[in-house]
C-alpha cells in the first residue's frame, strides 16, 4: 500500500475547512496509508513579523518540524498557502530527498489573487507570490483545481470540484406547508454571499397587496456582512419574515434545515469579479440535505435545466421573489411532496458530488507509475 502525507496551513481553525480536511483524508485512506501534518506559524517579535513581509524574507513556520516527521512518501497532498521563499525551500528540500514523491498541491480558489491579496495590509504577501509562486514548477508534480485549467503556472493540473461525504449529511424532513415558502441560507457572511439581494426583493414582495404566498427566509451564521443584512431587515420592517441565528450546529441546525423548502447559494460573486460556476461545498451539501436552491450564479455541477435549481443573474439585482414562487411551486408539481423531492436531490449528490467521485482523479494519479 502506498504511503502519502495530507499537508494543511492550520486548516483546522476553520469548521467548514476541518471539515473538508476529514472528508479528504477519510477517501484517501481508502486506498494508502495516509498521515495528517500541520504547518503552523511559529512565534516572532514585533521586529521579526515586520522583516517577515520584505520579498524576500519568509513567514515564520514550523517547516522543520514536519519535515523530520516526513518518511519516504509515495505522494504528498497539500492546501496552498501563500508561496514565500521558505514555502519554497520546503518543497524543494522533500523532492532532494524524496526525488520519486508526488506532490500534489490543492488550489481552492483560482484564480485567487482578488480573494488573498485585494486588500492594500495584503500587499507584501503579493508581493512574496510574485516572485516565488512561478519557481514552484522546478518542484510540484501536479495542481488540483476546481476549474477547467490544464495548467496553472507552468505545472499541469488535475481538475476535479468540491465534494462531501454524503453519508454523514442527514436529508431533510418535514413537509411542505399551504401557502408558505421557507428558505435558508447557512454561511459566515461574507460580501460574495449577497444575501441584501434575496432581502430586497422579499421587501419588495410585501410591499404587494395581493399576496398568495407568505415567505419566510431564516438566516445562519455570523461574518462581516450580517449587521448590514439586520439593518437592511430592520429598515424595511421585514422581522416578521427574516430571522438571524448564530453560527449553528448539531441537532439546532438540523431543525432550521427541516423547515427549510429552498436553500440560498451566493449571490454576489460579481463583487468579487467572478462571473464563472461556482462550486461552493454548500451546495453539496444543500443537494445530499435534499434542498433545492437559488442561486447568483450557475452551480458547476448542475445542467443549466436542473430543475431544482433557480440561477438569477449575477449582479446587485433584487431577486424577484415571483419567480422564486413559481420555480417552487414547479417543484411541488414534478416532486408531489418534500420526501420525494429530497429522495431525488440526494440521489444526484451521491453520483456527481460524492468525495469518492471528485477524488477518483488524484487516486488515480498517485498510482499511476512514473514513466
Amino acid at each position: 500500500m502506498k504511503k502519502g502525507y495530507y499537508i494543511h496551513f492550520e486548516g483546522r481553525q476553520s469548521i467548514g475547512v476541518s471539515k473538508k480536511i476529514d472528508m479528504q483524508i477519510d477517501e484517501l485512506k481508502s486506498y494508502f496509508q495516509v498521515d495528517e501534518l500541520e504547518v503552523t506559524n511559529t512565534y516572532r517579535t514585533l521586529v521579526q513579523r515586520i522583516i517577515g513581509l520584505l520579498p524576500f524574507e519568509s513567514i515564520s513556520h514550523n517547516y522543520k518540524e514536519v519535515f523530520d516527521k516526513i518518511d519516504n512518501p509515495d505522494f504528498l497532498y497539500i492546501r496552498r498557502t501563500v508561496a514565500d521563499k521558505a514555502y519554497l525551500d520546503f518543497w524543494k528540500r522533500i523532492k532532494l530527498k524524496y526525488p520519486k514523491s508526488k506532490i500534489i498541491i490543492e488550489i481552492f480558489t483560482y484564480p485567487y489573487d482578488k480573494d488573498d491579496f485585494g486588500k492594500w495590509n495584503a500587499w507584501p504577501f503579493w508581493f512574496k507570490e510574485l516572485i516565488y509562486r512561478p519557481q514552484l514548477k522546478k518542484y510540484i508534480d501536479r495542481f488540483v483545481t476546481y476549474t477547467k485549467d490544464e495548467e496553472i503556472f507552468g505545472v499541469s493540473t488535475i481538475c476535479t470540484t468540491n465534494g462531501i461525504d454524503c453519508n454523514s449529511v442527514r436529508v431533510v424532513k418535514g413537509v411542505y406547508h399551504d401557502r408558505e415558502l421557507h428558505m435558508i441560507g447557512v454561511a459566515y457572511m461574507q460580501r460574495q454571499h449577497g444575501y441584501e439581494r434575496v432581502i430586497k426583493g422579499l421587501a419588495h414582495y410585501y410591499k404587494q397587496q395581493n399576496r398568495e404566498y407568505t415567505i419566510y427566509l431564516d438566516l445562519v451564521g455570523d461574518g462581516p456582512e450580517k449587521k448590514k443584512y439586520q439593518k437592511l431587515v430592520k429598515e424595511n420592517h421585514l422581522e416578521k419574515y427574516v430571522t438571524f441565528f448564530p453560527t449553528t450546529s448539531g441537532e439546532e441546525l438540523e431543525k432550521l434545515y427541516d423547515r427549510a423548502d429552498i436553500a440560498l447559494a451566493a449571490f454576489g460573486m460579481y463583487k468579487v469579479n467572478y462571473y464563472e460556476a461556482i462550486g461552493a461545498i454548500k451546495t453539496r451539501e444543500c443537494l445530499a440535505k435534499g434542498l433545492p436552491m437559488i442561486s447568483g450564479s450557475p452551480i458547476d455541477i448542475l445542467n443549466s435545466d436542473f430543475d431544482y435549481a433557480k440561477i438569477f443573474s449575477n449582479d446587485r439585482t433584487p431577486i424577484d421573489m415571483e419567480c422564486v414562487l413559481v420555480f417552487f411551486q414547479n417543484i411541488k408539481e414534478k416532486g408531489k411532496s418534500k420526501e420525494n423531492v429530497a429522495a431525488i436531490l440526494r440521489k444526484y449528490a451521491e453520483e456527481h458530488a460524492s468525495m469518492k467521485t471528485v477524488m477518483a482523479p488524484v487516486v488515480e494519479y498517485i498510482e499511476t507509475e512514473r514513466g
